[in-house]
Parts: C-alpha cells; structure tokens; sequence
C-alpha cells in the first residue's frame, strides 16, 4: 500500500477516522542548510497519537499539536516517508577518525609535543581539583 500524502481538509477528515490512540503520525521538516550544510535538506520527524483535545476534538500528538497542526505545517504520513532520515537518527558522518598512522598532515617537532604534554598535564591537575570531598570543600 502507497503512503499517502495527508495535506488538504479532505485528507484531514479521513485521517482522523483512522487514527486511534497510540498511533504513530510523521510530518516532514524542513531543515535550514545556511546553519547546518551537511545536513538533508529535509527529515521527517516521528509523533504518537496521545489523546483528543477537549476543546477542538482534533486528536493531539505528543500531547501538544494537533493532528491538523501537521496538516496544515508540510502534511502527515501513517508511515515513514520513503528516502528521508529521521529527525532523531544520527546525522550523516562528516569527519571520522583517520588511519593509524596518519592522524598528522606532518610530524611534530619536540616543542609542540611539548606543549601537547603540557596542556594533558594541565587538564589532569584542574580534574582533580575540581573533585569534592576535600577538607573545606562544601557542595552547599
């Protein structure tokens, strides 16, 4: 069965008479690639059916948008829409670790090894510092 497409009123009335509480609804959103270029220009996002609203008896989603909401914002799927990652998933992988062997575009010379040890070392002393426990050390 084809994953339909909920965007107009129609579509929204029909979907109202097929979902129940528990449901799963997917919207679509859509992503700004000025701030992020790395990532899909479109996710879709993954919302339970939790309850009616009282006041408009549209059913409500996480407990905070309607159903009519995701209609009226891009659609809703009853399924996962084909070819998109989910909001929540991992990213795609933009940088990774490098072979062994290969970590430096180039060999460090003594001074910056040096320096490296150093900012280790520094690390390490504030760590233990920071610890509680210590006479006159009070987390109140």
């Amino acid at each position: 069965m084809a994953n339909k497409h909920y965007v107009t009123e129609r579509d929204l009335k029909e979907l109202n008479r097929k979902l129940k509480v528990g449901d799963r609804v997917y919207g679509v959103v859509s992503i700004e690639q000025s701030m992020s270029p790395w990532e899909d220009s479109q996710l879709y996002v993954e919302r339970t059916v939790t309850s009616r609203s009282w006041i408009t008896g549209q059913w409500m989603v996480d407990g905070t948008m309607s159903v009519a909401d995701m209609v009226h914002t891009g659609g809703a799927y009853l399924q996962p829409p084909a070819g998109m990652r989910n909001l929540a998933g991992p990213g795609p992988q933009v940088a990774g670790p490098l072979p062994a062997g290969q970590e430096h575009d180039r060999t460090l010379n003594e001074s910056e090894l040096t320096y490296l040890e150093g900012r280790v070392a520094t690390a390490t002393r504030n760590d233990a510092s920071a610890g509680r426990g210590r006479s006159g050390s009070r987390w109140w």
